[in-house]
């Protein structure tokens, strides 16, 4: 049992709101133009323990506007949970107040509330983010139709790149090296806030890359009930990412797979084409009849991986 199956046993059937759409998706419609979103991040799963505490309160910030951009909304009001552990220093509290309201401000959201308390375990932090959408609501993962074409925004593998980094999995790096490298994955770049309008105006279905290309691509198969074909050698890499898949030192396979991307995955219709260029998003696979995702090598092979991404709660049982 993963995540997404602990979430539809459990928690889907308490579900009573239309806007919530079954929890199969990363926000919910709570009133008309109002939708909202929630993540966590745990030091040790989602960020490192000597991670500087400024960028730990941007990443938060950042993986809850990435899935607020991808329904097509801009940030709003934010509340925060603050779980410190007992022994970490009071004093970095300050510096990671700063920075969350600096990072909120950036992305036109405000701190509104929230609940701070103590624990003996690691640092956990969780964001409440709510956004405004236009009339026609968020636009949901399940609406890609057979003919669209898939899009995404920035690069593709710069986190997971970030975290081997930082873990010292390439040995030993320059200073300038270390820290482009390991700034990927400590501060995600999610698309401008304008870009919300873009997915607004033209996305069927959209989601955020944070579980990995190849498993969010899924979400919206599913979710949808369609095909989605990936060409792998049209998903944008950075110049780092592209030099290290071409010296060995990482396949093209963990990048699509790595996750901590915080893009915007989407489907648009042919006609839009133009509009999505201009915006500088890159089309990378096509929607057809049928069901699953097939990914598709530079040379034209279909792709198989052990994994479509990262999930929470793997191989737990079932009782």
């Amino acid at each position: 049992m993963d995540e997404f199956d602990l979430i539809k046993s459990y928690f889907a059937p308490l579900v009573t709101s239309a806007g919530a759409d079954a929890l199969r998706d990363d926000v919910a419609e709570i009133a008309p133009g109002l939708i909202a979103t929630k993540d966590a991040i745990v030091e040790g799963v989602h960020f490192l323990p000597d991670d500087p505490i400024g960028t730990v309160a941007q990443k938060l910030v950042r993986v809850n506007v990435s899935d607020i951009i991808a329904k097509g909304g801009r940030p709003d009001a934010a509340l925060l949970a603050l779980v410190w552990p007992k022994g970490r220093d009071k004093a970095e509290i300050a510096e990671f107040a700063r920075m969350l309201g600096n990072d909120l401000a950036k992305w036109g959201a405000h701190l509104v509330g929230g609940d701070t308390t103590s624990t003996d375990g690691p640092l956990m932090l969780t964001l409440t983010l709510l956004g405004r959408v236009d009339k026609l609501g968020p636009v949901r993962r399940s609406g890609a139709w057979v003919g669209d074409d898939v899009w995404v925004t920035g690069t593709i593998g710069d986190g997971v790149l970030g975290l081997m980094a930082a873990q010292g999995k390439f040995g030993k790096l320059s200073a300038e090296a270390s820290n482009l490298l390991v700034s990927r994955y400590r501060v995600p770049e999610p698309p401008k806030l304008a870009f919300a309008d873009v997915v607004a105006g033209h996305a069927t279905g959209s989601i955020d890359v944070s579980d990995g290309l190849v498993a969010d691509v899924w979400h919206i198969a599913e979710a949808s009930g369609v095909r989605i074909v990936i060409r792998a050698g049209d998903v944008p890499l950075s110049a780092v990412a592209q030099s290290y898949v071409t010296n060995g030192k990482v396949t093209l396979a963990a990048l699509l797979t790595g996750g901590d991307d915080y893009q915007t995955l989407f489907t648009a219709p042919p006609t839009a084409r133009a509009e999505l260029e201009a915006a500088r998003a890159t089309r990378i696979g096509v929607i057809e009849a049928g069901s699953g995702v097939v990914v598709l090598d530079p040379s034209g092979a279909e792709m198989v991986f052990e994994r479509g991404g990262w999930t929470h709660f793997d191989g737990l049982s079932q009782a």
